[in-house]
């Protein structure tokens, strides 16, 4: 077992270069994010050795692998994917041919193991994980999974250290808990979901039991809980990077998004990115020279 949290270094500095410099490195890509797929990209490098995994397959493994070639990156060096929930726009039926024929390993909370399979995924392309425990083991990545509230069967969210920096992840979120917060506490990348705006959900023509279900604690955070949410993580020391995850299309707004966060958080708001539904965003990196034991930004 690696090394958790408190065995690592400390602070980093990051940048959105794509550079071969410094001993350990931390590369993050959002394929998509939107009620029409998820998916999200990390590699970390290390003179030991390379690992290469996928956060949620709701983008087609051929489309996933055309958006990854377009940033650099091959489809066939990815080793794992990790499932956050088996929403349709997140785990498509695609990705149990791919881990068949390319060996990827397929990887899900013990509470989703029924609809990993009802999504028609293979039992020996599947490994799954205590999502109320303390973490497993990808190469030089320690993944740390909460459990948290969405629909019936609940969402995974995932802490990522690393040998470079730290990774936080977490979307289709019914609610911030206190133990999420703890959890994501020091990252240097935090990606998280911003999905609707208050206002505009309750003026919209969408069913009202539609509203209930995506605002009643159990669907998904709105713009303010999400700036709640990360005021509290990003205490006492802040995220390098803050990814905005499954923005609603109909229900939300980028731009009014970004100018929430000046007036919210406006020392964050220069380190803000808003993921989109049908292109990539990123890659952001994280580089740190262990031999010098200091933490770099890497120039492109």
């Amino acid at each position: 077992m690696t090394a958790g949290a408190a065995d690592l270094p400390g602070p980093l500095f990051a940048s959105t270069a794509h550079a071969q410099v410094g001993d350990a490195s931390l590369d993050f890509a959002v394929i998509g994010s939107s009620s029409a797929g998820n998916t999200a990209f990390l590699r970390v490098q290390t003179p030991r050795a390379t690992r290469q995994i996928l956060i949620d397959g709701g983008i087609s493994p051929r489309a996933t692998k055309g958006f990854l070639s377009a940033l650099g990156y091959e489809l066939a060096e990815t080793s794992d994917l990790l499932f956050t929930h088996f929403d349709h726009d997140h785990a498509k039926a695609g990705w149990a041919r791919a881990a068949m024929r390319d060996g990827i390993m397929l990887r899900c909370s013990h509470s989703h193991l029924r609809l990993a399979r009802e999504r028609g995924y293979p039992d020996v392309c599947v490994e799954t994980f205590d999502a109320r425990g303390d973490g497993f083991t990808l190469g030089e990545m320690r993944v740390i999974p909460r459990e948290n509230p969405h629909d019936d069967g609940g969402t995974v969210a995932f802490r990522i250290e690393t040998p470079a920096g730290s990774l936080g992840f977490a979307t289709d979120l019914g609610r911030a808990s206190g133990a999420l917060i703890e959890s994501l506490r020091g990252v240097d990348i935090l990606a998280i979901e911003s999905n609707y705006d208050r206002a505009m959900q309750l003026s919209s023509n969408r069913p009202e039991f539609l509203k209930d279900r995506i605002m009643g604690g159990k669907g998904h955070l709105s713009n303010e809980e999400c700036i709640d949410a990360v005021r509290a993580i990003a205490w006492p020391r802040e995220p390098e990077h803050v990814v905005l995850l499954h923005l609603s299309r109909d229900c939300n707004c980028p731009d009014l998004v970004r100018n929430l966060w000046k007036r919210a958080l406006p020392s964050l708001e220069p380190r803000l990115t808003i993921a989109r539904p049908y292109e990539p965003v990123g890659p952001l990196r994280i580089a740190r020279n262990a031999a010098r034991n200091t933490a770099m930004a890497v120039e492109a």
